[in-house]
This record gives C-alpha cells, sequence and structure tokens, in this order.
C-alpha cells in the first residue's frame, strides 16, 4: 500500500492534491469534451444534409459563375470560375478590412487624445463624436453614408477638384501609379521595401542613442531620410537601367459622351459608403480604448515627464503612450476583427464583398458549402488579425515598445 501511495506522488505531493495535476487533468478532460461536442455536432450536420437530401459538395467551384462583380481589385469575368469569383470576393474584403483598420485606427487614436485634450471645445466634441457613432447601428449609418454619396451630382455634374480628383454619385476617382514595368516595378518594391527597413533601423539607433546619452539625434527625421534617400537612388537607377521610370501616375479623365471616367483609380459609390461608415463607426470605439489606455498611465509618470522638460506631445509620446499600449493592444484587436466582420453588411448598400457575391452564389450552387466556405474565410482572416495583434502585443510587453 505505501509502494503504490509513492507511485501516485508527484513531486512528493499525492497526485490527487498537486495543483498542477488537477491543472492538467481538468484540461485535458475539458479539450476531449470539446473535440467530442464538436464531433457530434459536424456528425449531425452531415447526417442531416445527407438525410433530407440537401444539395452540397465543391464540384461546383470548377463551373463558370456567369455573373458579373461590381467591382473588383482582381481581373475577373463572367466566364471566371466559382473558385476565381470567391477569391475576388475575398480579395475585395481584405482591401476594404485592411484599409479600414489602418483608417479606423489613425482616427480612433486622434479623437481619443482629443478627449483627454485640456482645451474644452475640442474635448467635447470628441465626446460628441464618440456618443453619436457609437450608439447608432452601423447598418443606419451606412446607409446614411450610402444616401449622403447619392445626393451628389451626376457624373457629368461631378465636382473636379485640382484637375485629378473627381467626385460624383457613382464614384470618386482620384490619380493613382501604375506600373511602367513588371521587372522593375517589382525590383524598386523590393529595393523601396528594404528602405523602409533601414529607415526604421536608423530611427531605433538614434532612439536608443538618444535616450542612452541624452544628445538629441532626431530618430525620426533621419529614419525618414534614410529611407527616401534608398528609395531614391534605387529609383533613378532602375530607371536609368530600364530607360522608363518604374512607376507612372495615371490620372483619371471623363471619356466618352456620357463622361464616364476612366485611368486612375476609381472607387465606386458604395465602396466609399462602407468604409466611410466603417471607419467612423470602429473610431468611436477605438477612442475609448485609446482614453482608457492612457489614463491608465500613472499620473506621477506624466509628472516625472513634464519635471523632466518633456513638452505635452513627448510625454505622450515617450512616456504615456508606450506604457498604454499593454491596455489598448488587447481590446484594439477586437475592434479590428469586429471591423472585419462587420465588412459583411457591405451587400446593404450594393458592395461586392464576400457575404453579398457569396449569396448571389447560393441561386445556382449548394448554400451549405457556400456559407461553409464563407466562414471558413471570415475564421482564416480573423486569425490572423489575432496571430498579428497578439505577436506585437507580446513583443511590447517584454521590450516595452
Amino acid at each position: 500500500m505505501a509502494q503504490l501511495r509513492g507511485m501516485l506522488t508527484y513531486q512528493g505531493v499525492e497526485v490527487w492534491r498537486h495543483t498542477k495535476v488537477i491543472q492538467w487533468t481538468l484540461q485535458i478532460v475539458s479539450g476531449i469534451l470539446v473535440v467530442a461536442l464538436v464531433a457530434w455536432f459536424f456528425t449531425n450536420i452531415a447526417n442531416a444534409v445527407q438525410d433530407r437530401e440537401i444539395p452540397h459538395g465543391w464540384s461546383f467551384l470548377d463551373r463558370a459563375y456567369q455573373t458579373p462583380i461590381g467591382h473588383h481589385f482582381l481581373p475577373y469575368e463572367s466566364s471566371d470560375s466559382y473558385g476565381y469569383a470567391v477569391g475576388v470576393a475575398v480579395v475585395n474584403t481584405l482591401v476594404v478590412s485592411i484599409v479600414g483598420v489602418v483608417l479606423a485606427t489613425a482616427l480612433g487614436i486622434f479623437v481619443g487624445v482629443a478627449r483627454l485634450s485640456s482645451n474644452w471645445l475640442v474635448s467635447k466634441l470628441a465626446t460628441v463624436y464618440i456618443e453619436f457613432f457609437r450608439n447608432v447601428p452601423l447598418l443606419i449609418q451606412l446607409f446614411f453614408w450610402f444616401y449622403i454619396v447619392l445626393a451628389l451630382p451626376p457624373v457629368r455634374e461631378g465636382y473636379v477638384i485640382g484637375g485629378g480628383l473627381y467626385i460624383n454619385n457613382a464614384a470618386f476617382s482620384m490619380p493613382f501609379p501604375n506600373a511602367s514595368g513588371v521587372a522593375g516595378a517589382l525590383v524598386w518594391s523590393l529595393l523601396a521595401a528594404g528602405a523602409l527597413a533601414a529607415g526604421y533601423a536608423a530611427f531605433r539607433l538614434l532612439t536608443a542613442r538618444e535616450l542612452r546619452t541624452g544628445q538629441t539625434s532626431y530618430p525620426l527625421y533621419a529614419g525618414v531620410a534614410t529611407a527616401v534617400v534608398i528609395g531614391a537612388i534605387a529609383w533613378i537607377v532602375i530607371s536609368l537601367a530600364a530607360g522608363d521610370a518604374p512607376f507612372f501616375i495615371s490620372s483619371p479623365e471623363p471619356q466618352g459622351r456620357f463622361g464616364r471616367i476612366a485611368e486612375g483609380f476609381t472607387a465606386p459609390a458604395a465602396l466609399v459608403a462602407l468604409l466611410v461608415g466603417l471607419v467612423t463607426y470602429t473610431a468611436s470605439f477605438i477612442a475609448e480604448i485609446v482614453r482608457a489606455g492612457i489614463q491608465s498611465v500613472r499620473r506621477g509618470q506624466i509628472e516625472a515627464s513634464r519635471a523632466l522638460g518633456l513638452s505635452p506631445m513627448e510625454t505622450l509620446r515617450y512616456v504615456t503612450f508606450p506604457q498604454a499600449l499593454r491596455v489598448i493592444i488587447p481590446p484594439l484587436i477586437s475592434q479590428f476583427l469586429n471591423l472585419t466582420k462587420n465588412s459583411s453588411l457591405a451587400g446593404a448598400i450594393g458592395y461586392a464583398d464576400l457575404t453579398a457575391v457569396a449569396k448571389t452564389m447560393t441561386q445556382l450552387a449548394p448554400a451549405v458549402s457556400i456559407y461553409l466556405l464563407i466562414m471558413v474565410a471570415y475564421l482564416a482572416m480573423s486569425l490572423t488579425y489575432s496571430l498579428i495583434g497578439n505577436l506585437y502585443n507580446r513583443h511590447i510587453r517584454f521590450t516595452g515598445g
């Protein structure tokens, strides 16, 4: 009995009393139960689909879609397959989510900082913005912005700003860089990425030197200058070698009797309304996250930085915001996920995102398979955002930013 009792011990403690053993046992049992539950759920779905003879399968992905997609960033023809059409719709959603995340983050940080401003008017305006956009349903806001865009003049009577920006109720058109050649554009893009990395490295080195020695090193200016100089040299060398610049600016111009805008980049009205709605809505939540993060930093940190002679902007940049990021990042990731998922409302205002295209596909293809494909696509996008955000959160957690 004593020998058996000795075998059932871990680190000198009985296994049924050891905290780690209990925790691992509970986690293993919970994992088995979850896997069993998921397997049971999907087995029931498969049996129900089989018994009721609900159409399913993936053979439709090779068939021609035969349906136009209003706006697409990838080349697309109606004769393309269902599978390729899904890819086009995924890219549409990715562009909206990535651009929306960047703009919403910038606007949210600005409004969140403005909310804490000592200027009464600025603070109250930021508060009104947050309370209004945060408490009005997103779908209502999308309809509002869409009708605002539709109220603009028609194409032939639209606004022209600076001879290059065309604004009308059909679309917004602006100058946009186009590649002169695939090889030159690709080489310069790679070199430009290297220039940005070199500029960032210079910024970090000079920032560390400034903090270590106390001597002003102008790290931001030096980093930008490094990136610009390397990029400009690469541009000149490639232009001389290829006989043409890697990129040229394509300017929009009205063509034809109806004045349709060609060349440049044209964003349809639905895309503009969708981005404005998603950005203004999500930024109101991000602003509150930023405000809470900044206020979580102890007052003594701010007073100490001011005693050292730092300006309010320098205090925010070097002291308050780096510490606030530990509080800001986790809920900020959730807002990125919400923006990506909220983009599925695009179909309500006529933009061809993943959900809208998939809904059209269900008329001639198995709905079960299509919506399973949508779920997997949104899950993949959300998990990617979570992974990137968690890696960055881990970085600032252990390195301090």
